[in-house]
């Protein structure tokens, strides 16, 4: 675990050696600016133009839900501060922690990362084997959805959250699981897709065990921290003038999901487009082809899956599965057409991760061949999409992000290759690739340019 932790640190100074070296006009002309532009804002006016990385700063370093989280961390749920009641979408956890530790708007990327690194030797601790952590951890920061854990949002506090209660679950400690489910809950709204990917998945093994009993006890047990949690956040916002015990649901109209045909592909900005169409063919369609067998299995042919109730860490398996897909369903089908949050609410998600360090198992079951075949096919579709979608209109920088995240699936696939010197290398170049791919979408923020997620 100490090389873990090393390659951990590696990471976080490799990235700020990046990102501050760029900032220099001469390193910048002659590596990156060769080959991209970067965002400026100029009162609201969003252009590309080569000029090297913004310097950091607090001010610079608080936009979009960052701003509402920086608001309820200075004046909770005030609506008059914050413009509207749609601050009372954004759940009081982190705004809390950041208030508690006195930090400035810069030091939330280190207390993220700290939070992140925690998350991912616990996951690691449970689902990965002491001999793989080097190769797992790689592979998990290889993907081009990392930047959200060194930007003030909630997704790193959720992912620790998430993996204390995991890691509760797996050793039978009942009150870990409760205590991270119940502060998960009060960090984003998880009573929505958490809760109902518990359900499916109680449902899924009721249909195997037959036993009403252990199907009411377990889901009342799994779902209670989250039904608790979710009060305690109506209870906090009532307290502070919300009016209503579900207000966070009611604010929900002012994103306008409503179901509907996806059509007119399209996303906040050209960097999370290229991500979130690999999302859609390499990720999710692979996914819903794996539920889709299953329930064919179980329900058609009666066939027991691999998926038992007493075995806890293939219960957690398939929950990821459940979540990554019912997110990716929700935004697809309820968005029209926009595809913004989607890399965000899966890739960037604690359950991602759990699939990362705990699926290859089942994965390596299938032949070399059909591996290739699969990843190669879908890759090839993905990019003739993201070439042919009339937001894309043209290649450029701006669309590494899909190439990136295709190599890493690759790694990922075929990781029983690790100790060939080609996989090792692609392996290592990838990392290094998307250590610079994440300091351009760092900086992309900073400016205040289009955003990613």
């Amino acid at each position: 675990m100490k090389k873990t932790i090393l390659l951990l640190v590696i990471t976080i100074f490799g990235f700020w050696l990046v990102f501050l070296s760029l900032q220099n006009e001469k390193i910048y002309t002659n590596t990156l600016g060769i080959v991209s532009k970067n965002w400026q804002n100029i009162n609201g006016e969003r252009k590309l133009v080569n000029k090297p990385y913004s310097k950091l700063t607090n001010s610079n370093f608080i936009h979009w839900d960052a701003a509402h989280y920086k608001l309820i961390k200075e004046y909770g749920y005030n609506i008059k501060k914050s413009g509207g009641d749609y601050i009372y979408a954004f759940f009081p956890l982190f705004p809390a922690i950041w208030k508690l530790f006195s930090l400035p708007p810069i030091g939330v990327i280190f207390l993220n990362y700290i939070f992140i690194s925690l998350s991912i030797i616990i996951l690691l601790s449970i689902f990965s084997s002491s001999k793989h952590y080097i190769r797992d951890v790689l592979i998990a920061l290889s993907f081009p959805s990392i930047i959200i854990f060194l930007i003030p949002y909630t997704e790193a506090t959720y992912f620790l959250m998430i993996s204390i209660g995991v890691w509760g679950m797996i050793k039978n400690k009942y009150w870990v699981f409760f205590v991270g489910l119940f502060l998960a809950s009060l960090t984003r709204p998880s009573f929505t897709f958490l809760f109902l990917s518990i359900i499916g998945v109680e449902l899924f093994l009721l249909m195997q065990h037959k036993m009403r009993l252990v199907f009411f006890k377990n889901l009342f047990f799994n779902t209670l921290p989250l039904i608790i949690g979710t009060l305690v956040v109506s209870g906090i916002q009532l307290l502070q003038g919300s009016g209503h015990p579900f207000k966070f649901i009611q604010v929900q109209k002012y994103w306008s999901n409503i179901l509907s045909m996806p059509h007119n592909l399209r996303d906040w900005s050209h960097e999370g487009f290229a991500i979130n169409i690999g999302v859609i063919f390499l990720v999710f369609t692979p996914i819903i082809i794996i539920v889709a067998q299953l329930i064919y299995k179980q329900f058609l042919l009666k066939q027991k899956t691999i998926f038992r109730h007493k075995d806890l860490k293939s219960y957690t398996i398939l929950l990821s599965i459940i979540y990554i897909l019912g997110n990716a369903l929700f935004i697809i089908l309820f968005r029209g057409g926009s595809l913004h949050c989607l890399f965000r609410f899966t890739l960037s998600s604690p359950f991602a991760f759990i699939l990362l360090f705990g699926a290859f198992n089942y994965i390596k079951k299938a032949s070399f061949d059909i591996r290739f075949f699969g990843l190669a096919s879908l890759a090839f579709v993905s990019i003739f999409v993201l070439g042919l979608a009339n937001y894309s209109t043209y290649w450029n920088f701006s669309d590494l992000g899909l190439f990136i995240l295709i190599i890493a699936l690759g790694l990922w696939l075929f990781q029983d290759l690790y100790n060939s010197i080609f996989y090792k290398t692609v392996l290592y170049l990838n990392y290094s690739l998307n250590i610079v791919w994440t300091t351009y979408l760092f900086n992309t923020y900073i400016n205040n340019g289009w955003i990613f997620a």
